[in-house]
């Protein structure tokens, strides 16, 4: 019975379940906490066209059943990447197909310059090369350290957003033999020069970033330009298995659970087409797939057909691996492309309603934090009138019913339920951004909507200093089930924690130990870090520095 117990506490935290969150639907569920990576490689490339030198650090997940790899997800820190790598839905597609996943925070990419530092333009064939092989040096280093060898040598499947789409480009165009397939995310994106690598493109339309100089109300459903594109590409590459989405609801950062699901079940598909038990990856059968044209304006909503490669109609639309995708795709883009939009605006602390100044979104930082220095309130609101300063501002803007609810995106904080949230350090404090966003159901004239903000969370840097007491953790043999952490501040406030890497997770200060993969090397690393943010009112207290401890599991004896 305590066993049970123990299996149904692992999985309410590592599914994100807030108990104080009644009937919360799953996007206001997710949460940073708990996201088990049970390696880390941490590695610098000085190999940069422009000089610079970017040091990353390659987190592995690896299936706790898994014998044996067949490919890795690769994934960057960004914005949805941060939910996207430690999703049920994501991890059970990579789990039923023994896929690693790779969360890299901060990124192996290198984003700074275009140009090197004597001003030639960089070639970006060699900048995809040092990509690779940064990539690849991190991977060596995880294959010795897991005990999955086959960790340096499997194929790749990249997944990535907005900066991080060019990450996908640099796999998928410097090694395709080595990809089983490429997913952009959102931004109308395609890869340069490959059209071989199956490949999932995800549209989100309704693009926020510079919304303020555009005409709302119809700059989303402008989507002729971007499909015909699509269309185009099909035609000319009538052999590439082109799968593509349009999403009318939202535009660069969100990614509903319905994408996620989608993502996975591609993930899946292309995963049991493509992943064979020698060392090359199986070519699609596009004759096994289905094809579809999007309900999108200009085009008509033509049903799902399987693919002949008889019409040049059928060559010319984007392609999908089964029936339901292909009808999901289309489900999708069936909205009303005439619908109103409605807006959806962020309040500060002072209950007024955030600019729209970063870009054309908002951005808030909160100042007013409950008793435990770390609880803080965002709470969103619709607007009546665009801002003054969007285009056409003034004008009147309708309101559909129903409640605005903010919502976990990315970064450092998690929700506690009725716009409530509270720091929540990780493993990628503070080299990734965060981001909350209001997500608002529409209706049959009004359409959904999701808008995002950036939200900046400042450091104590006044007051009292404070020091982190944490006392040793102790090795313990492979089957130790939970292990109470012990930390305090020197200025007696509460000390909270978290896994940076090893196969466990954090409950009440205690470590609550994951399943172990079969062939792990032992001894296995497990780092802890212990943190106290502080308190910015008085006795105002500065924000600790992060104390970090490595213990480790050895073979049962």
């Amino acid at each position: 019975m305590k066993s049970f117990i123990l299996l149904v506490l692992i999985s309410i935290i590592l599914l994100g379940f807030v108990p104080d969150k009644k009937n919360a639907d799953s996007e206001t569920m997710r949460s940073p906490e708990n996201q088990v990576f049970q390696f880390m490689q941490t590695d610098t490339c000085r190999d940069w066209a422009d000089g610079s030198q970017t040091q990353a650090t390659a987190y592995l997940w690896i299936p706790e059943n898994c014998q044996k790899l067949r490919g890795l997800l690769i994934m960057c820190t960004n914005v949805p990447e941060h939910m996207l790598v430690g999703h049920p839905a994501i991890r059970k597609a990579c789990s039923n197909n023994n896929l690693g996943i790779i969360w890299c925070t901060p990124s192996f990419m290198n984003f700074r310059k275009s140009t090197a530092s004597d001003g030639r333009t960089i070639n970006m064939a060699l900048e995809y090369k040092t990509i690779t092989a940064f990539l690849q040096k991190l991977l060596n280093g995880l294959a010795k350290t897991s005990g999955y060898s086959e960790v340096a040598t499997v194929p790749w499947l990249p997944m990535g957003e907005s900066g991080h789409l060019l990450m996908v480009d640099a796999l998928v165009e410097n090694n395709p033999e080595r990809c089983i397939a490429g997913i952009w995310i959102k931004n109308n994106h395609f890869p340069p020069k490959n059209r071989i690598t199956p490949a999932l493109v995800v549209f989100g339309s309704a693009q926020e970033w510079g919304q303020d100089k555009t005409d709302i109300s119809s700059q989303w459903n402008n989507v002729g330009d971007a499909y015909n594109y699509v269309l185009n590409e099909r035609g000319k590459n009538p052999t590439w298995p082109l799968s593509y989405v349009i999403d009318g609801n939202s535009g660069h950062f969100d990614c509903s659970e319905r994408l996620v699901n989608y993502f996975a079940r591609y993930i899946d598909l292309v995963s049991k087409a493509r992943l064979s038990h020698g060392d090359t990856l199986n070519r699609v059968d596009l004759r096994k797939g289905f094809v579809v044209d999007l309900p999108v304006p200009g085009h008509e909503n033509h049903r799902v057909k399987a693919y002949s490669g008889i019409s040049s109609t059928e060559c010319s639309v984007p392609w999908y691996f089964s029936k339901d995708q292909a009808k999901e795709a289309q489900s999708i883009a069936s909205i009303n492309w005439n619908a109103e939009t409605q807006l959806p605006a962020f309040l500060t602390d002072s209950g007024k309603v955030a600019p729209f100044s970063f870009n054309g979104i908002s951005k808030v930082t909160p100042i007013h934090f409950e008793a435990d220095g770390i609880t803080f309130t965002v709470k969103g609101t619709m607007l009546d009138k665009l801002p003054d300063n969007f285009y056409k501002a003034g004008k009147n803007l309708p309101q559909s019913a129903g409640p605005v609810e903010t919502e976990w995106v990315c970064g450092q904080f998690k929700p506690l339920g009725n716009s409530r949230f509270q720091i929540a350090l990780d493993r990628s404090w503070n080299s990734t951004a965060n981001y909350l966003g209001i997500r608002k159901k529409g209706n049959n004239k009004i359409r959904e909507i999701f808008q995002p903000c950036g939200l900046t969370l400042q450091k104590n840097n006044e007051g009292k200093p404070q020091v982190i007491i944490f006392q040793k953790i102790p090795d313990v043999p492979a089957g130790t089930r939970t292990l109470r952490l012990s930390a305090h501040s020197d200025a007696g406030l509460p000390v909270k924690f978290f896994v940076v890497s090893g196969p466990a997770i954090i409950k009440n200060d205690q470590l609550i130990f994951t399943k172990i993969p079969p062939r792990t090397i032992f001894p296995v690393a497990v780092t802890v870090a212990a943190w106290q943010w502080g308190r910015n009112t008085e006795p105002k207290v500065k924000t600790a520095n992060l104390v970090k401890q490595t213990f480790y599991i050895f073979p049962f004896k």
